[in-house]
């Protein structure tokens, strides 16, 4: 217990301090190839008018948070709100047009029955969690364009991995995997 103490503390900048405090790394960029598809360029599709202002207070967070900056990319993905469990709203960008022309990344992800199997044995066991885990893995600068969304009001532009995304899963299984073998390596 006091190796885990003294390992904690010699790594305390890595903790998130407040929730503002989402962090970044730089072990894995994500990237969006596209080939030589042209621009993709949707309409903005309408949202509630009830839902305005709220959706207002959920891009002036993300600029607050540095996870979206303003854009003037050629690329335009549609913004959606879909309805959580508990009544609230999920700001959401429906990027399957940009989907469909991204080259698809082969990274496997792992088989759970195989995780499993690694734990056979283990008499200790922890849980490590992520502030806003895709939120910490930043865009390739060559590819943020590419992730440009709109409500009707502006155009703006993630500089972090958002939701969504083909390939993002497979990104971050590979953060997570490098992650884990330096902890463990």
């Amino acid at each position: 217990m006091v190796k885990a103490k003294k390992l904690l503390l010699q790594y305390a900048n890595v903790f998130s301090s407040n929730e503002a405090d989402i962090g970044k790394t730089g072990l894995v960029r994500h990237k969006i190839n596209t080939g030589q598809e042209l621009p993709i360029r949707q309409r903005p599709r309408r949202l509630p008018v009830a839902r305005e202002k709220e959706v207002e207070t959920m891009i002036e967070g993300m600029v607050k948070d540095s996870v979206i900056e303003p854009s003037s990319s050629p690329w335009c993905s549609p913004v959606m709100l879909v309805k959580k469990k508990d009544g609230s709203m999920r700001f959401c960008i429906d990027y399957r047009r940009l989907n469909d022309v991204t080259k698809k990344n082969s990274y496997p992800l792992p088989r759970i029955d195989d995780t499993l199997d690694m734990l056979i044995g283990v008499k200790w066991f922890s849980t490590l969690d992520l502030k806003s885990g895709y939120w910490q893995v930043e865009i390739d600068p060559k590819d943020k364009e590419k992730i440009a969304f709109s409500t009707g009001k502006g155009l703006w532009q993630f500089k972090v991995m958002p939701f969504g995304l083909c390939n993002a899963p497979a990104t971050f299984v590979r953060l997570m995997e490098l992650v884990l073998t330096w902890l463990i390596g």
